[in-house]
């Protein structure tokens, strides 16, 4: 009925066609959040918005972050359920998903910029950044308003210590 090449051909082309869909995708790192960065700038500016997420020289994880664009960073210590939060975030909108780089179709010379950076006790890591476009959903909102909400009520850190 088929001859052996066009059985050859259906067998590669769909042994590639596995091959293709399981090495995209992705999912959500079993480690424990350790680490997680948000920035977003403006063209020709410095840092409109910055998050960190990192273990001070203790151990202690902190929370360097900005209250409103253009300000200066605050710091909060972190419990394990803040951590627990943004680990949240991650997985509800599907972060770890993310591709490394997004760009307009057409090139633009002025606009905006961001990156986000989360490590994980696996040794995971989501890298992702763009230039004038962003992923479908609400996780870089939802992570930059949830790092303005925890450092709220905090006085200004010390701007020359931190980093």
């Amino acid at each position: 009925m088929y001859n052996s090449k066009f059985l050859s051909l259906i067998a590669c082309l769909f042994s590639s066609f596995i091959s293709l869909v399981s090495c995209s995708f992705k999912s959500m790192p079993k480690g424990e959040l350790i680490g997680l960065e948000y920035t977003r700038n403006n063209t020709g500016s410095e840092d409109v918005y910055k998050g960190i997420i990192e273990q001070d020289s203790a151990g202690t994880f902190v929370l360097k972050a900005m209250k409103e664009e253009y300000g200066p960073l605050f710091v909060k210590v972190l419990q394990a359920q803040d951590l627990e939060k943004f680990r949240q975030i991650i997985k509800e909108e599907k972060m770890y998903r993310y591709k490394e780089s997004y760009s307009p179709l057409v090139h633009v010379y002025d606009g905006w910029s961001w990156s986000f950076v989360a490590r994980f006790s696996d040794g995971t890591k989501i890298y992702s950044y763009g230039s004038n476009a962003s992923p479908r959903g609400e996780g870089l909102q939802r992570i930059c308003s949830s790092m303005k909400e925890m450092v709220r009520d905090v006085a200004p850190a010390d701007t020359s210590l931190v980093k």
